[in-house]
């Protein structure tokens, strides 16, 4: 399954743009959802709804500029992280953009890219998720996709390279001549496909500064990661916050704020997210805080004040009321009644 998630870092230079456009930072992080702190943070990840919000807010502003030159103009490989260093630690454009179509999941997760060999040039096809209409209806985000890719290849490599032909399925809008000599190329619009295409000595161009071995590690750890993105992503949001919450030495010491953190997402929208699954974030606690107490009380290590505290309780009396609604027993009585069994 693919992440339903975006790098945090994805977002810099989308901020660039918006800033540029003369976009107040705070409405910028209104449509993303995320603090600032938070959005700062390499590790965190955000919700993909976040990046049509963003783009839809860049669009609204600045939709008769040519959007996907200053993406372009804004972005640094090595902005977007780990992804950006295995690209300018690559040996040449062709090992570049194949690397890239592996891991830009960890980016943008709702895209595919594809590199063709054909003689004598190489192509890289585009294609959108059929749920992500708002893309190519914006216009912008798709250019802007296919530009920073030529945008990349001309920094890593230090040469003004230009593509052959370049394809996008959207029709023409206010800032396509704009667009179009950026590239250096007609863009054809309303095509069937988006695509970007090179020649063989473009491809073959080597990355500058490239250090090989390292770009192999950084390629390594990036597949790593996009397993490990993936496979969180499976789980169900109820299944992470009570992982988070069982995490603790306490029970109760977190709030809903602190674990929606913890998952890099807004609190309103992990209370959402629990909402669709039919839970609630006092239930998950209260989930929790019944496993613990049965699992304590089973290990008979330590008294029930003790355990009353590790659970969050003010006092021994509240952990009893708690415990007897979770089993009709008295923490005591279900004690003995473990031991009784054979």
């Amino acid at each position: 399954m693919r992440p339903q998630t975006l790098q945090s870092s994805l977002f810099r230079p989308l901020f660039q743009v918006g800033l540029s456009l003369g976009i107040a930072r705070e409405r910028l992080l209104e449509a993303v959802g995320v603090d600032e702190a938070l959005l700062a943070r390499p590790d965190v990840r955000v919700p993909y709804a976040a990046l049509q919000r963003v783009w839809t807010l860049l669009v609204e502003v600045g939709g008769s500029e040519p959007l996907a030159v200053r993406l372009a103009q804004a972005l640094e490989p090595t902005h977007v992280g780990l992804v950006g260093y295995v690209l300018v630690n690559s040996p040449d454009l062709r090992t570049s953009l194949q690397r890239y179509c592996r891991i830009h999941a960890l980016l943008d997760p709702r895209t595919t890219w594809r590199v063709l060999q054909l003689p004598g040039m190489m192509r890289v096809e585009l294609e959108l998720d059929p749920q992500d209409a708002w893309a190519s209806r914006l216009k912008h985000p798709v250019e802007g996709l296919l530009v920073a890719m030529v945008a990349s290849g001309r920094e890593l490599s230090g040469e003004d390279w230009r593509p052959t032909r370049v394809c996008v399925t959207h029709p023409r809008h206010a800032a396509s001549s704009d667009v179009e000599e950026f590239l250096g190329v007609g863009i054809e619009y309303g095509a069937s496909a988006n695509l970007v295409q090179g020649d063989e000595a473009a491809a073959n161009l080597p990355i500058r500064h490239a250090d090989i071995e390292l770009g192999n590690l950084l390629h390594a750890r990036a597949e790593a990661e996009l397993a490990r993105v993936e496979a969180h992503e499976v789980r169900s949001w109820r299944e992470r916050v009570e992982e988070v919450l069982a995490a603790q030495p306490r029970t109760g010491d977190l709030i809903p704020s602190d674990v929606a953190t913890r998952l890099a997402v807004s609190e309103r929208t992990l209370q959402r997210r629990l909402r669709e699954e039919g839970v609630t974030f006092a239930g998950l606690e209260d989930a929790v805080r019944r496993d613990r107490a049965f699992q304590l009380l089973r290990d008979g290590q330590l008294p029930h004040f003790e355990i009353a505290f590790l659970l969050g309780f003010s006092d021994p009396s509240a952990f009893t009321r708690a415990f007897r609604r979770w089993s009709g027993m008295t923490p005591g009585q279900w004690q003995v009644s473990q031991a009784a069994k054979p």
